[in-house]
């Protein structure tokens, strides 16, 4: 009889597990928002293939040699009108994916969600390894809460008043530290708003941050009121990684790389998948035999 209890048990323990495991990673699938035209059109053919060797991922700790190939390409970059800067979104539910990042030879920043499990600990990994670290801020979407998931804890909502905007900007920022900026997690209806906006990035302003417009709507008043305040900003240029997909990912980021000649700077922002990471490690090699320099995501912000 106790041994079929403590079967029980343990099999209620282990379902109760798996739920809750599968509604984080619905979480993080579903709770990706992103505009539906790019803030910025690349639309030629694909001039790389994907490199079929196996990637040799080289060995994290090393923040030393990353600073120096950062301000070397820093210093390149200077004599280029090619830059870019690589954004990673949603960072925070675990330690992975920041490791994989913190091998690439290149300063892309981490954006990380606030109130997490291991928030903290990311940015703190993050800013030992020399990477830009920024709040990913939740804000309200446009279909919540009838037709899509909530954007978490610690998010901002129109029906707050401006004291309740402050005193949650406020907590979300003390959860995340080392931060350089901000940018938004979702905030299609929240970023729609030009009075609720501006509540926000005075306070970033008052702080010593930059916003980055992750433009998740297309009638985002974020770079009008930021211009308006006089805030350090810069906008989204690209999505990367809407479709999940390797072959997809790299086809943008090769597309990008062809079309060097109509741009002179890009944001691009990706999400913490394994097929985006693999793509922009592959893609690396191409952006810099052409000439095309990562930057810190600081150097495009005006």
């Amino acid at each position: 009889m106790k041994g079929s209890s403590f079967r029980n048990w343990i099999c209620m323990f282990v379902l109760s597990a798996a739920l809750v495991f599968a509604g984080c990673l619905l979480y993080r699938w579903a709770g990706i928002e992103t505009a539906q035209v790019p803030h910025r059109e690349v639309s030629v053919k694909k001039v790389v293939a994907r490199n079929s060797t196996k990637h040799e991922s080289v060995k994290s700790g090393k923040p030393a040699e990353h600073r120096n190939t950062v301000q070397a390409d820093r210093e390149a970059a200077a004599e280029t009108e090619n830059r870019v800067a690589v954004v990673i979104d949603d960072m925070g539910y675990d330690l992975l994916v920041l490791d994989e990042i913190l091998q690439i030879e290149a300063p892309i920043a981490v954006s990380i969600l606030p109130h997490l499990s291991f928030s903290v600990l990311v940015a703190e990994r993050a800013n030992k390894a020399g990477r830009e670290v920024i709040l990913h801020l939740p804000m309200e979407p446009n279909g919540y809460p009838e037709k899509r998931l909530g954007p978490g804890s610690g998010a901002l909502f129109l029906q707050m008043n401006r004291d309740e905007i402050i005193d949650q900007l406020e907590e979300d920022i003390m959860d995340v530290p080392h931060i350089s900026g901000v940018n938004n997690h979702m905030g299609s209806k929240f970023m729609e708003d030009g009075e609720k906006v501006e509540i926000v990035l005075d306070q970033l302003k008052k702080k010593g941050l930059f916003f980055l417009d992750s433009l998740t709507t297309k009638n985002s008043k974020g770079i009008q009121v930021a211009e308006k305040i006089g805030l350090r900003h810069v906008g989204r240029d690209i999505f990367l990684d809407n479709g999940h997909d390797l072959e997809e990912t790299l086809d943008i980021l090769n597309r990008i790389a062809e079309r060097q000649d109509s741009w002179k700077t890009m944001v691009i922002i990706g999400h913490p998948h394994e097929s985006t990471i693999q793509a922009i490690r592959e893609a690396l090699p191409v952006f810099r035999n052409r000439k095309i320099h990562i930057v810190p995501l600081s150097d495009l912000v005006q």
